[in-house]
């Protein structure tokens, strides 16, 4: 096993809960439904984005239970200020700035606590495991743990940015958007964040 193969092992990330997305009109027409505060609207977003905000939250957290948290948290979030979603950008860039901040906030309590509460879960539906074998899947479970505790060891705009790029698979431009901030910084942060990824894959003694 190589440091370039777990590198390249977070691909994976991509592969879960992709669901097939509304096109823009559909999500456009749920949103002003959800404005008009229909419950049966927003119960349709919570399916279409409850994998995507999970994982991003696992991401950021790298714990199954705060993952869970943060996400619920981040839905009743959207809920309750939907009202201020005025279609400027996509929602799903404006959701993930919501779960962002979820996240953010969690880590502050932890740091508050003095405590590190990361686990790696088994139940979490972050890689998946079909028709593989059991040295497959140990293998698998062995690279995501190395790979979590490696992004955890990472600065918060780092862990973000791999997670935009790898996990979500973001443009650049997307990316931008999401980080407000210039397309050149963000090739830069990305290349940085890869390169810290990597030490911190080579420090870990695995």
């Amino acid at each position: 096993m190589s440091v370039t193969s777990l590198t390249a092992d977070m691909e994976t990330y991509s592969e879960i809960a992709q669901v097939e997305e509304f096109d823009s009109q559909q999500e456009r027409e749920l949103i002003l439904r959800c404005q008009e505060r229909d419950t049966a609207a927003m119960g349709t977003l919570v399916v279409q984005y409850q994998h995507w905000v999970y994982n991003i939250a696992f991401g950021l957290l790298g714990h199954h239970e705060d993952a869970q948290d943060a996400a619920q948290d981040a839905f009743l979030s959207v809920w309750q200020n939907i009202d201020s979603f005025q279609f400027r950008s996509r929602f799903s860039t404006w959701l993930y700035r919501i779960v962002r901040n979820k996240c953010l906030n969690v880590i502050d309590q932890r740091k508050r606590r003095k405590t590190d509460p990361m686990e790696i879960d088994d139940s979490q539906p972050w890689v998946p495991l079909d028709n593989v074998t059991p040295e497959h899947e140990t293998l698998r479970t062995e690279q995501n743990e190395i790979l979590h505790a490696a992004l955890d060891r990472l600065k918060e705009s780092y862990r973000t940015i791999l997670i935009l790029r790898e996990l979500r698979e973001l443009s650049y431009e997307e990316i931008a958007e999401v980080l407000n901030c210039t397309l050149g910084r963000v090739k830069s942060r990305l290349h940085e964040a890869r390169k810290a990824l990597r030490i911190e894959l080579e420090r870990i003694d695995w």
